[in-house]
């Protein structure tokens, strides 16, 4: 991309997971925004020695390039609010801008941080959310850009997302929605990539792994991310909205991505059980029919509650897993719009 095509800001939440999103910052040559959600590790300082040229970073992907450090590292604490920006930029290296936030906002306020910061402060036309815990293709961002800019009703697009451990396996070529049993289908999952999915394709929902929003969506929504959700289906509720606001959102498969599958996730396994139980009823009561909420409640008491819990125990070997998963439930329950 050149100095006339549109501008995009990468917006990579961090945290206590500085070794993916050195991963991740290796595999981009972009402007980035690292937001740091208030992590309890040496997060910040590991990326100040990835900045220098001190960290040498290894993937499976790509080899690292010692010729583009030091990266020119930017530093603010917390939203960077009323920081003149202008004179810590530097023309000859990359720029990194590493935002220090003062707790752990969750994935929802952590990412609206940083697009909050980059619309203020860069002249950004997209806003591209990355998942720290991914690997790139080099030629990402190109074929996402130019399907946005093909027809103004193209609001948000995703890629085809693969699985890190098994680099030819589909983790989703985005999402449909079955409103009466509350369910995110993930389209292509696990299935080996033979070609099948490589058309542009018009979807409910991309994953939050990866998504390129037009600005102008951002501004007529205000917030992006619903902060209510502070983690799980806040991306879904996000990709409602903009359909609900007249956009379209497609899966480009010529932008790739090799995403590990729940590296933050496994780290709190308890935390992901509460979330995921209490926010699909937040989703639901927030934009089914009345009709498909009765039909769902249904469906989650009779199968998809003792799933969870079965899944959550046996998975994360954690025998104390069904608590937030109640817990999560009955407050999900009680929640009003």
């Amino acid at each position: 991309m050149n100095n006339n095509d549109p501008q995009v800001s990468i917006i990579i939440l961090n945290w206590n997971g500085w070794e993916d999103t050195l991963e991740c910052l290796e595999s981009l040559y972009a402007i980035v925004i690292v937001v740091d959600n208030g992590s309890q590790d040496d997060s910040v300082e590991k990326i100040r020695e990835y900045c220098l040229g001190n960290l040498e970073i290894e993937s499976p992907f790509f080899k690292y390039d010692p010729h583009n450090k030091p990266i020119n590292l930017i530093e603010f604490d917390n939203e960077g609010n009323g920081e003149d920006i202008s004179s810590k930029v530097s023309a000859e290296s990359l720029n990194l801008y590493l935002l220090k936030n003062d707790k752990n906002y969750g994935f929802a306020d952590g990412n609206n941080i940083g697009i909050n910061f980059a619309l203020k402060n860069l002249p950004t036309d997209y806003i591209m959310l990355l998942n720290n815990d991914t690997a790139v293709d080099k030629d990402l961002i190109c074929p996402l850009v130019k399907t946005s800019e093909s027809n103004p009703k193209i609001g948000l697009v995703g890629p085809k997302i693969y699985s890190y451990d098994r680099p030819r396996e589909i983790q989703t070529v985005g999402f449909s929605i079955k409103w009466s049993r509350g369910e995110i289908v993930s389209i292509g999952h696990t299935e080996k990539d033979e070609g099948q999915y490589d058309e542009v394709t018009n979807v409910d929902c991309v994953s939050g792994c990866l998504m390129l929003i037009k600005k102008e969506v951002i501004q007529k929504m205000g917030k992006f991310l619903d902060h209510e959700y502070f983690l799980y289906y806040e991306d879904m509720d996000s990709c409602v909205r903009t359909r609900k606001l007249g956009y379209d959102i497609f899966v480009v498969p010529d932008s790739r991505i090799w995403h590990k599958t729940s590296s933050t996730s496994k780290k709190a396994a308890q935390t992901a059980g509460y979330y995921t139980s209490r926010n699909v009823f937040i989703f639901m009561k927030k934009y089914s029919q009345k009709n498909q909420y009765r039909s769902f409640l249904v469906y989650f008491f009779i199968y998809k509650l003792w799933y969870s819990i079965g899944l959550n125990t046996v998975y994360y070997r954690d025998l104390k897993a069904f608590i937030p998963i109640l817990r999560g439930t009955k407050e999900g329950l009680v929640w009003k719009k």
